[in-house]
């Protein structure tokens, strides 16, 4: 009999408590290894940890792991889109168009310096527009991990977030605009060409605004002693939202951004919902998200992409950068900030891989195309990314050490 207990457990299947306590565990033993070395955030501890066990490493975690854990990230990545969504309300964007003005030369600088790239790389001009559409989209992941580790609090910080919200946002209109053309090269009815990507446009932003009315009005119900259940309320709005997107096949990355900036809209001053801190629960999410993005990433496509791979980031790097450090005067910037800022802008991955699962499922043989791309510029950009960011918030002195200290001291 003990036999036939060892035949049916070996060889071993991991199941899902298996397989999220492993994440779970190697991921705070990454973080723990990179808070030992003061230049490094343990976001990328985490992906190093989950490089090591992937498919490229040691292989514990599979492909099929990382599908499995698809339904978490999507989770993180909502969650994440939500708090950077409610740093967003429209009146404070219409006080201070300098933002959205720049923010708009940045995404148009940014989308044609990656065209022109790919152009002269001989890449078909849909290709190149599309991938163009998707690099203007900034990693939000890594700004608010990043920042909420650092505690940085400031003028940069703030609008950074803004910055990166209006990326997605404007990276997610773009593809809509972009994709009828590779929908027309397949040689589908005039009705998919034009009416998918408006439907999941216009269907994620209503499925957000749905949610964010819903959410809103519960939290009118809370009191002093019951506000403990706005944590719930919030992370149950966006579990609504994802499975909502799911069901009417919309854009749930988009939605969720919307459901951010809908509920700091709808929100009443006594609600305080979007100035709710997640505490430790956000960590979780977080390995969850970087454990899984350091096994996803595919190194070998820097091998065969050749120089694209690296000129491809750097040119779009080059142009956040640049316009953001000239936009300096506008924004009332010191060197350092306008600096800062561009950096915060260069990590790449979540709203871009939500893009191209979308370009994947409508027209196949372009998503095939578009994930080789993406997927070298987001191995750069995720690894260098996360320790770009930490030095710029030590750069324009708004991160904390520790003990709660400037980084320079500064009080």
């Amino acid at each position: 009999m003990f036999e036939q207990i060892l035949h049916d457990i070996f060889p071993l299947h991991l199941n899902y408590p298996i397989i999220f306590g492993m994440f779970m565990v190697c991921g705070v033993l990454g973080g723990l290894m990179a808070h030992k070395i003061s230049w490094l955030p343990t976001i990328t501890g985490f992906m190093v940890v989950g490089l090591a066990m992937g498919p490229e490493g040691a292989g514990v975690i599979s492909g099929d792991i990382i599908t499995q854990a698809g339904q978490l990230v999507q989770i993180t990545l909502g969650l994440i889109l939500y708090k950077l969504g409610s740093t967003i309300h429209p009146k404070e964007i219409l006080k201070n168009p300098q933002i959205l003005l720049i923010s708009l030369i940045e995404s148009a600088a940014t989308f044609f310096a990656i065209l022109a790239i790919l152009l002269l790389f001989k890449f078909s001009l849909i290709i190149s527009v599309l991938v163009a559409a998707i690099g203007i989209s900034s990693s939000p992941a890594v700004l608010v991990h990043v920042a909420n580790e650092m505690r940085a609090k400031g003028p940069v910080t703030e609008n950074a977030k803004l910055f990166v919200a209006l990326n997605n946002m404007l990276s997610f209109l773009v593809f809509t605009m972009a994709l009828p053309f590779a929908l027309y090269t397949k040689d589908a009815p005039i009705g998919d060409i034009v009416g998918i990507p408006f439907y999941r446009l216009f269907g994620g932003f209503v499925v957000g605004l749905a949610c964010a009315a819903l959410v809103t009005g519960l939290a009118r119900l809370l009191t002093v002693k019951t506000f403990h259940y706005a944590f719930p309320l919030i992370l149950g709005g966006i579990m609504l939202t994802l499975g909502l997107n799911t069901a009417f096949q919309v854009s749930f990355l988009f939605s969720c951004l919307v459901f951010g900036v809908m509920v700091r809209w709808l929100e009443s001053p006594a609600q305080r919902l979007t100035t709710m801190d997640f505490g430790y629960a956000e960590d979780i999410f977080f390995i969850i998200l970087f454990v899984t993005a350091g096994a996803s990433l595919h190194l070998q496509e820097l091998w065969h992409m050749g120089f694209v791979a690296l000129a491809f980031p750097l040119g779009r790097c080059l142009a956040k950068y640049g316009t953001l450090f000239a936009a300096k005067k506008a924004l009332g910037y010191t060197r350092a900030q306008a600096s800062a800022t561009g950096m915060l802008l260069m990590p790449m991955a979540g709203m871009a891989i939500g893009l191209l699962q979308t370009a994947n499922s409508l027209v196949p043989s372009v998503g095939a195309q578009l994930a080789v791309l993406v997927f070298s510029a987001v191995a750069v950009l995720e690894t260098i990314g996360p320790p770009i960011a930490k030095y710029a918030f030590k750069l324009c002195e708004e991160g904390r050490d520790d003990e709660g200290e400037n980084v320079h001291g500064a009080n």
